[in-house]
């Protein structure tokens, strides 16, 4: 049976419908997962004029965008000429080769990866600003922040603001090809950059997975896995020895928190007290689970032959659920430390079920 998941809207993780958080940027705003696959033949309206559509999603159509702003343009530009009607038939032809052209492209080039399918559809303005500003990477369906862009944008717009004030009442058409005569060559020159050097951008934060070994070599790892040897430290790949670090300081730092926490406990709630009791579980609980990642994540460590965007997905996701039981610990010790002198439980019981909310989003994580 495939899992359920859902988006988060912050940073487009894939998150399992379970969760009541995102384990990468702890958002709780989340888009759902769509209750069946799509079909080819369009929803509505917007659907049919501004994306393709394919079998478990829609993508923004460059090809529908530009025959339409082509039109706009010279539709436009149309109003202030003698003849508005010619113009009008005139940005209709333009805009239809203009489309024609992307259509071929888009023919060529096939259908998108299933990840760049799957993260897009947040809303037209979303999709917009995706488009206009940022790169997407095909692997992952990262969104990266784009300088060409951004930098081809700000071009075009001071020289647009010059044209508009050194000539004054120039016309909408020239103001707008005077700005897109400085802006195409500058993101032409960005855009080939960058898919000389980057086409698939990551996060700075990530860094960009190795190359996947020939398909030849990985079949003979494969066919010695059960013979082989623990690697040595020295041959591990570099991403799994910084997980394995940082899951080593993880658990250093939760044996520490997890045992100040009990001695306040004890202090705080007199066993048998139902509170005392209820705190306790719920730190036994916090512990079991996080133990249970820390060591699942160590398992794919040493077993894993090669890092991937997959084996890197799934470390992060464990990596964020360990941090985020750390921090509700550390929280649930700063508020038994405030309450010490106090009989009044509210706020450490609020603490509390925010503690059950979070081991109950992630409780069924792995089984």
């Amino acid at each position: 049976m495939t899992k359920l998941y859902k988006i988060c809207t912050k940073c487009g993780s894939k998150v399992d419908a379970d969760y009541n958080f995102c384990p990468n940027c702890k958002s709780q705003s989340f888009k759902s997962q769509p209750t069946a696959r799509r079909t080819k033949s369009p929803t509505n309206l917007k659907e049919s004029l501004l994306y393709w559509n394919y079998d478990g999603g829609i993508v923004l159509s460059k090809a529908k965008m530009g025959g339409i702003l082509t039109f706009l343009f010279f539709f436009i530009a149309g109003l202030f000429s003698p003849s508005p009607a010619g113009m009008f038939i005139f940005a209709l032809i333009i805009a239809g080769i203009v489309y024609v052209l992307g259509f071929a492209l888009h023919k060529i080039k096939g259908a998108p990866s299933e990840a760049t399918i799957e993260y897009n559809d947040y809303g037209l303005l979303t999709d917009l600003f995706h488009l206009f500003f940022f790169w997407q990477n095909k692997n992952t369906g990262e969104f990266v922040p784009s300088k060409t862009k951004i930098i081809s944008f700000l071009i075009f717009v001071i020289f647009a603001l010059l044209c508009a004030v050194s000539y004054g009442p120039a016309t909408f058409a020239v103001v707008i090809l005077f700005g897109l005569v400085f802006e195409t060559p500058a993101f032409l020159i960005g855009c080939g950059i960058h898919k000389l050097t980057n086409p698939n951008p990551t996060n700075n934060k990530k860094p960009i997975p190795p190359k996947k070994e020939p398909e030849k070599v990985k079949e003979v790892k494969r066919f010695n896995i059960l013979n082989r040897k623990p690697k040595a430290e020295e041959e591990k790949p570099s991403r799994f020895k910084e997980y394995e670090n940082q899951i080593g300081e993880l658990k250093t730092e939760f044996e520490a928190k997890d045992k100040v926490v009990r001695d306040l406990i004890e202090k705080r709630f007199e066993p048998p007290q139902i509170t005392y009791t209820r705190f306790i579980s719920l730190v036994d609980k916090s512990a079991e689970i996080f133990n249970r990642e820390a060591e699942a994540s160590l398992n794919i460590i040493n077993l894993a032959s090669e890092d991937s965007p997959k084996i890197d997905k799934e470390l992060s996701t464990k990596i964020g659920i360990m941090e985020s039981i750390i921090d509700k610990i550390e929280d649930l010790t700063n508020e038994l430390v405030l309450s010490m002198d106090s009989s009044d439980d509210e706020d450490a019981d609020g603490l509390m079920a925010d503690m059950e909310n979070l081991i109950g989003s992630v409780k069924d994580y792995s089984e």
